[in-house]
């Protein structure tokens, strides 16, 4: 009987590592194949499948640009420059970039353990880094997609001041000391 038990948590373990995570807000779509000449492109991926049914709210500022699901990854193109990109769970962090165009940059999201619900890992994929060598096969791997316009509308527009409130705390927050140690850097040099 013990054999059998152990099978099986082998087995839902493999199940759960496994899942793709999916949402009404983001569908799959053919990978991109390349971007607007004078833009930079930022690639968010979540390699694992641990917390399927979990998506991490990924911002620009006051914009919301895509969902982090798990075993997927999306695309933002933008305007060369300074952005700061926020991710939304039971913790906040962010990522300052700082993007040159004609590149391309990645930025990793994973699922934590949390309180109450899931935390998030923010991670900028800086040259030297584990994740360096690893994201071209994330591409061949991950599930690629893409938000659905009107349905994010949609769901920004009924949330709107609740969301511009909860981002300005987070946004005032991270200038402070004590919200820079949340803050990690992606730079020019970053982008291939």
């Amino acid at each position: 009987m013990k054999i059998y038990a152990r099978l099986f948590t082998v087995l839902f373990v493999i199940l759960l590592l496994g899942c793709t995570g999916s949402s009404k807000y983001m569908n799959k779509a053919s990978t991109p194949e390349g971007f607007s000449p004078g833009k930079a492109l930022v690639y968010f991926m979540r390699p694992s499948g641990f917390g399927f049914a979990i998506h991490f709210q990924i911002w620009e500022n006051y914009r919301l640009i895509g969902l982090s699901q798990a075993k997927c990854y999306f695309a933002y193109e933008c305007d060369p420059g300074k952005h700061l990109f926020i991710g939304r769970a039971e913790n906040k962090r962010a990522v300052e970039a700082d993007l040159e165009a004609g590149k391309t940059y990645y930025i990793i999201t994973q699922v934590k353990m949390g309180g109450w619900k899931a935390r998030m890992g923010f991670i900028p994929v800086t040259r030297g880094s584990e994740y360096w060598d690893k994201v071209e096969l994330y591409k061949q791997e991950l599930s690629y997609v893409v938000p659905q316009k009107e349905v994010v509308e949609q769901w920004e527009a009924k949330r709107k001041g609740e969301i511009n409130a909860e981002l300005n705390e987070i946004i005032n927050y991270i200038k402070t000391p004590e919200g820079q140690k949340y803050v990690v850097k992606l730079n020019k040099e970053d982008g291939r």
